[in-house]
């Protein structure tokens, strides 16, 4: 097998004997930093110049560009020229990439060292490690700020990303469609208003067409499935829907929506609820600030991976006399929230409930709509529904009672 430097020398030759569409392909997947040698770095970045402005890659070409840029090395460029090339470079693409990542393992084993000898905290370590780890096969690339009418032409040229459908016609055409992606959505309601019901019969609506993840830290797995049988037969996508009840602290929660949303392309992900949500690393003392640096981080991998979380959040008990969503009077809290679902109870009708959209970076006005707890399918309907309790006889048997 060939040495590193002599297949990083193969792969930038055969780029500058002849290039085609299948070696621009590689190309793609390669980044500077791929390569050990730094000769070779700064000819693959003249290389990648000379593709983004479609110039044709020559030697004189290259060779004056690099000069220009004063990072020309005669000999490195001999060397390369002199270099066997191939029409197939995939496998010494793939070599470099290989080796690339050895180095950053390595990287990584001399950093753990450090933070143990440092006495940092396990799991600060296991979280660095893991995002390490979730990094090693992505492009690090930050686009460049470009002009607004750029980029409303580069929206006009790109189809829009879908919406998340809760599957409620009513709340969809409120929405115009749905939800977009890149959100953070707060639920909340008063005990007993249906947070957890609703946001369940969404979920189980949305893992028909989307990859989900539902975070229970309100009710243990074998519940919720015991829970959720009753749906199987009607469900699908229940192969597209995951759950778990454990990691409860925001590294860890981060570390698994991460995860799943690599492994399974997850776009919509449940967390029940934020009161259950630690934060080992919070140095301040306070509840509503705390639960703001928590919101905080939610929302960034609501923008960094393009899903739609949905918080089941706890009022307070202002919140509920007022009919508002302050997020516990935490200020930050409530600017975090792209969206905010409010349950109401109807003091007349025990299974009427209101929805209003008290908040959203949508083009969607405040929105209020009436809904009706199907106590019978446990799920939520937007024509009244008979309630539904059961009377038990001495014999064990139970009866069903509509009341209406």
């Amino acid at each position: 097998m060939h040495n590193l430097r002599e297949i990083e020398r193969i792969v930038l030759s055969s780029v500058i004997y002849e290039m085609s569409s299948e070696k621009e392909e590689q190309l793609e997947r390669l980044q500077v930093k791929d390569f050990y040698s730094i000769g070779h770095q700064n000819i693959f970045s003249a290389i990648e110049y000379f593709i983004k402005e479609d110039k044709p890659i020559e030697e004189n070409l290259l060779s004056k560009y690099l000069i220009k840029q004063k990072t020309f090395d005669e000999q490195v460029m001999l060397d390369i020229l002199t270099a066997t090339p191939l029409s197939n470079i995939t496998p010494y693409v793939d070599q470099v990439i290989n080796e690339r990542k050895k180095r950053d393992l390595e990287l990584l084993a001399n950093k753990i060292k450090i933070m143990l000898t440092e006495q940092n905290d396990a799991q600060e370590i296991v979280a660095f490690a893991e995002n390490f780890l979730l990094s090693l096969d992505a492009l690090e690339q930050v686009d460049e700020p470009i002009t607004m009418t750029e980029a409303i032409i580069e929206f006009d040229n790109t189809k829009e990303p879908p919406r998340i459908e809760t599957g409620l016609p009513v709340l969809d055409n409120a929405l115009y469609g749905g939800i977009e992606l890149h959100q953070l959505v707060h639920i909340g309601g008063e005990s007993g208003a249906g947070k957890t019901m609703l946001t369940l019969q969404i979920l189980n609506n949305v893992a028909g067409y989307f990859g989900s993840l539902f975070l229970s830290f309100e009710m243990p797995r074998w519940k919720m499935a015991k829970r959720m049988k009753k749906f199987e037969k009607e469900s699908k996508g229940f192969h597209n829907y995951f759950i778990t009840d454990s990691g409860r602290d925001i590294s860890e929660v981060k570390r698994t929506i991460k995860k799943w949303v690599a492994k399974h392309n997850i776009k919509f992900v449940v967390i029940d609820s934020e009161m259950k949500l630690t934060h080992r690393s919070f140095k301040g003392d306070n509840e509503p600030n705390r639960i703001g640096e928590i919101q905080a981080e939610l929302a960034q991998m609501c923008q960094e991976l393009g899903i739609v979380i949905f918080l089941i959040t706890q009022l307070s008990k202002s919140d509920i006399r007022n009919k508002t969503m302050s997020g516990l009077g935490s200020v930050k809290s409530d600017y975090e929230a792209d969206m905010k679902l409010l349950i109401l109870k109807d003091d007349k009708v025990e299974n009427k409930r209101y929805v209003e959209i008290k908040k959203n970076r949508q083009d969607v006005k405040e929105y209020k709509t009436e809904f009706y707890i199907d106590t019978k399918k446990l799920i939520f309907s937007d024509a009244p529904v008979p309630m539904v309790v059961y009377e038990y006889s001495e014999d064990k048997n139970k009866t069903e009672i509509p009341i209406l």
